[in-house]
Order: C-alpha cells, then structure tokens, then sequence
C-alpha cells in the first residue's frame, strides 16, 4: 500500500498587483516564485516516487517520477517540469517508502530585498485532515499572507474558512468550493469572500478551515523586504505542552533598538469558548540545569491568537524579555495550565540583515527517536552562497546521552559524508536542552568538523536517538542574501 506526502507548491503565484484595490494600507508585493520540493526517503529501499501536478482547479497537469535511495535526498524543482506557463496549483507526491519533504519557495524580483530575492520553506504532510488551522495571518501595511488550501481527495468538497482576530472575535467565515484535487488561495491583501468582514484596523488574526474531505495547507507571509512560510496545523500539532527548539535575542554590533537575530511565537487556543492561561519558559542553549532563564504566565483568548516577541514584546511588554539580555539562543516551552490544546508557530528574524524563517510550534506528537532533516547545504564556490543549521532538542523527560546518539549528514546519492555521535556531539541532551550544528561555522561544534562535506553539498541529516526518546529539530538553510525555516521529521 503506498503512502501519500502531500505538498501545496506555489508555482508562478499570479498577478500580485493590487492596482484595483482600495484598501488603505500599503502593502508589499512577493516578487515571482517558484518551488522546489526536497524528498527523503524515510524507508529502507530505494523508493519509487511519482509527482502529480494539479491546477488550482484540479485538472491534472503533469506527472514526473523520480527513485530516491534510503536516506537520500532529492530536489525536485518545478522550473525544470514540463508545466504551463503560469501554473499555479499543488501537487501530491506518491512513493512505495515513506517520504519526509519540506517546500522551498524562491521569490524573484523584490525590490527591497537583499539581490531582489526571499526565500520561504515548508513541511509537506503525509497527514492531511479535515481541520486545518493557521495560527499567523498578517494584513497591514508591510506584511501581508497567502493561505492555501488543498483537497486531497478525488472527490470535490466545500471547505468552510473562519476568520478571527488576535482577541478571539470572529470576523466572519465563507464557504470555499474545491473540485478533486484542487486548490484555493485567500489573499489577505484582498480577501474577496462573502460573509468575511476583516477590517482594515485590524492587524492580525488567524484562519481555521474545516471541510468534509481532508486537506492540506501552507501560509506564507510577505514583508516589504523578506518572506516566510509554514505548513498547515492539525490536531496532532496540538498539544497543551508545545515547544520552540529554535529561539534568538541577539543584538551583536546592531544600532540602539535594533537586533542581528531575535525570534517570536505566535500561539493560537484552539478552544473557541474557554481561555487559556499559560506558561512561558525560556531555556538557554547548552545549559543542562532545567532552570528557564524567563519564566511568566500569561492568557491565550478563546479562539485566538498571542505573540511573543523577543524584541518589541508583541502581546506583552517588550521588557519582558530583558532578563534574557543581548546575547541569548535556546528553546521555549508553552505549557497550557488548563489541559487546553494549543497550536503555534515560531518565527525566526534575522534584524539587520532582513531575512525571516517560520517553523511549527513541536507537540510530544511531533517527536521522536529518528528525526530526517531533508534540505542540508554547504555550499561554497569561493564565497559562501548556502548553508545549513539544525537545532536539536529533547523534549523527553529523561537525559539522551550523546553516546547513544548519531547525526548523519547524506548526500543525494544516499552517502554518509560526517557522522557525529559521542564525543563527537557538543553534549548530552538533558530533558529541555538542545544544541546546534551549522555546516558553515560548526554551530556548538566548530568549522572544521563539516570539512568532510566538501564545498559542494546537498544532502540531508538522519538523526537516530534511544528507542522510546523524544527528539525535535528544526533547521535554518541561509544563503548569503536570504534564508529560510522548517521543521525535522519524525519517522
């Protein structure tokens, strides 16, 4: 029986003038995109792969196949398919062995951005489901979201869109036709649906999309200068424990107010009636005590969505955050006093160079013992044009020591190029704590250990911890104008 991973792709996203619309605000373009999908086979033999493209209609467009070898990476990039010009859709990737897939979104011609380019990246699913939920969706002047939905199924369906503001008021929901296999995009900059009554006051919110069939879903975000994406969020990203493995308050040599590198989470109640009074840890890399270096509560309305933000605040004081001084990384932990599920997504910013990253908040679901880590790069032609950083965290309860545990980075052809386990690792892992590996400066290891990879690389990371741990990732790909997030991939 074959298992479907299925991606939303954005290919060649049509007109994104707004020449007609009347709103106020003044909102950013997102240049021209195109997409790659980056494939890891999961399973132990080679796997045999088909890519169906699908018009935002349904009809089918094309289908190319690709073999995958255990623990290989593929790209598969849409510039080089045989589709129509212009072609915005999705697509579904079938394979005889499970896949592991993240989405890289180019964007060409951004004026104010860095070379006129952003880059985006999300996780595709092999877990569609008949709710989906967007916990970050932005409209104002200098960001601005595209949410998309898909059908996975043969058969048409009508999905039902529910809009809310940041203090859980609903702002109205519309009903949203899909034909087999197709798809819908809800331009926030022009939303366009009957009974949705988003006002130009209000800034940001989140979108849940309910439907008889199941779905997929992908949102990215635009800035004036930079873009970011994230997959959709079910209830096996529920938790009412969710964790940010990925977390930045860097100030460096930025001008007064500015920072080189900080970060935010934006997290949704999933519970339309009840608030949810939480707590926020925040634990520095590489310390092993389980003491947070800032700890507070706070409350999540029903139905909505909070920010927290370690350079301005967002929905607390931006001092909130001065006790983690100027010269923070290490992970969040959002714990719901209530037992309410929460949902949430992670936002990573580079300040002063103008990149940003966003990944899915982790649930103890979305651990594990093996972890695949798809887009890997170390490429250097002379300057470095693209990089890679996988932060590793255990969520567990109990230490994963490091001489139980091995990092593998494999090139496209399925070999093992650096292979780091025991003393090889920068630490244990105590319960809370992570540690990171960057394949341009070492990360908490140092350069030199990535030389094995040559200048050339592109490739992925299979992460193997004890049976039974409970390990997350995420990674960062920078390349020397741009960069992007997503989440690792529990087997």
């Amino acid at each position: 029986m074959k298992r479907k991973s299925v991606l939303i792709v954005f290919v060649l996203i049509l007109s994104l003038l707004l020449a007609t619309v009347a709103f106020a605000q003044t909102f950013p373009g997102a240049g021209t995109p195109t997409t790659n999908a980056v494939l890891q086979n999961q399973g132990t033999t080679a796997a045999t792969v088909a890519v169906t493209y699908y018009g935002a209609d349904g009809t089918m467009q094309l289908t190319d196949s690709v073999s995958i070898e255990p623990n290989a990476v593929v790209e598969v990039k849409t510039e080089d398919a045989a589709l129509p010009a212009g072609f915005a859709g999705a697509a579904i990737v079938s394979s005889d062995q499970p896949l592991a897939s993240v989405v890289s979104i180019k964007s060409t011609g951004v004026s104010a951005s860095a070379g006129s380019t952003t880059q985006a990246a999300y996780n595709g699913t092999s877990a569609p489901a008949n709710t989906i939920l967007f916990p970050s969706v932005w409209r104002f002047s200098g960001i601005a979201s595209k949410v998309t939905i898909q059908n996975t199924e043969g058969t048409a369906t009508t999905a039902t869109a529910s809009f809310f503001d940041r203090d859980g008021n609903s702002l109205g929901s519309a009903d949203i036709p899909l034909g087999a296999y197709g798809s819908y995009t809800i331009d926030m900059r022009n939303i366009g649906l009957s009974g949705v009554n988003w006002p130009d006051s209000v800034a940001d919110g989140s979108i849940t999309v309910t439907a008889g069939n199941m779905l997929a879903g992908a949102s990215t975000a635009a800035w004036t200068n930079r873009a970011g994406a994230y997959q959709a969020l079910t209830s096996n990203n529920q938790g009412s424990v969710l964790y940010a493995p990925s977390h930045y308050r860097f100030q460096g040599s930025a001008p007064a107010g500015e920072y080189t590198l900080f970060s935010a989470i934006n997290i949704q109640n999933t519970d339309a009636d009840n608030d949810a009074n939480i707590t926020v840890e925040y634990f520095t890399r590489g310390d092993s005590s389980g003491t947070p270096a800032l700890s507070f509560n706070t409350t999540v309305p029903a139905g909505s969505a909070i920010g927290l933000n370690t350079k301005n605040g967002a929905s607390v004081p931006a001092n909130t955050f001065n006790p983690l001084g100027t010269d923070w990384d290490g992970s969040v932990k959002v714990t719901s006093l209530d037992d309410i599920p929460l949902v949430g997504t992670g936002i990573t910013n580079w300040g002063v160079s103008g990149y940003t990253g966003m990944y899915a908040l982790v649930s103890a679901n979305d651990s594990g013992s093996t972890i695949f880590v798809p887009a890997q790069y170390r490429r250097n032609p002379g300057s470095w044009a693209q990089w890679s950083a996988i932060n590793l965290q255990n969520i567990g309860s109990t230490t994963v020591t490091r001489a139980d545990l091995t990092v593998k980075y494999i090139d496209t052809a399925g070999n093992v190029l650096a292979t780091f386990t025991g003393s090889d690792l920068p630490s244990d892992l105590a319960a809370g704590a992570a540690f990171g590996l960057n394949t341009r400066n070492g990360g908490d290891l140092t350069a030199g250990d990535f030389t094995s990879l040559g200048d050339n690389f592109i490739g992925g990371i299979l992460v193997e911890g004890p049976v039974g741990s409970e390990l997350v990732a995420v990674n960062n790909i920078i390349y020397s104008n741009r960069a992007s997030t997503y989440n690792g991939i529990p087997k």
